[in-house]
């Protein structure tokens, strides 16, 4: 825990997740996606019901707008759309919960763990989206014209 209570997991790596779905696997998928995970996210958390549906499609709104200006197969485009979409989710955020909690305080605390978490996730994109390319599986037709390579050898 660092001095302002900002810690390595408070990192939005769902919003970068939604960046490299859309990337790879399109709109449909990635809007199902952020769709779904908002969903889970409202049904386990005792909050206000759709905030988190609400805003993960505000992330896939900002990556969708964000990539019609930047190059989002560059990773300087990508530090630029992960680190707009979660602005947006942030202050998206605040502005739910000031329309519908009018008795909530925010302190300057907030504020400027929000602009680190901002940069923060905005610079470990590049990296991320390297470790999933790593991770991703070759595709189906890849593997089977590998496979039968190695039964004609057989």
């Amino acid at each position: 825990m660092g001095i302002i209570g900002l810690n390595l997991a408070d990192l939005d790596l769902l919003t970068i997740l939604i960046a490299y779905l859309f990337l790879f696997y399109g709109q449909t998928a990635t809007v199902v996606f952020a769709f779904g995970q908002g969903i889970l996210i409202d049904l386990f958390s005792g909050g206000l019901s759709g905030l988190f549906t609400f805003l993960y499609l505000c992330v896939f709104g900002g990556v969708y707008v964000g990539s019609q200006f930047f190059n989002l197969q560059h990773p300087r485009g990508q530090m630029i759309i992960v680190a707009l979409a979660v602005m947006l989710k942030k202050v998206m955020f605040f502005i739910m919960l000031t329309v519908f909690y009018h008795r909530l305080a925010f302190s300057t605390d907030f504020i400027w763990v929000s602009v680190f978490l901002v940069m923060g996730t905005g610079l470990i994109s590049p990296i991320l989206f390297y470790l999933f390319n790593c991770l991703r599986a070759d595709s189906l037709e890849d593997t089977h014209s590998t496979l039968n390579e190695r039964y004609e050898r057989l």
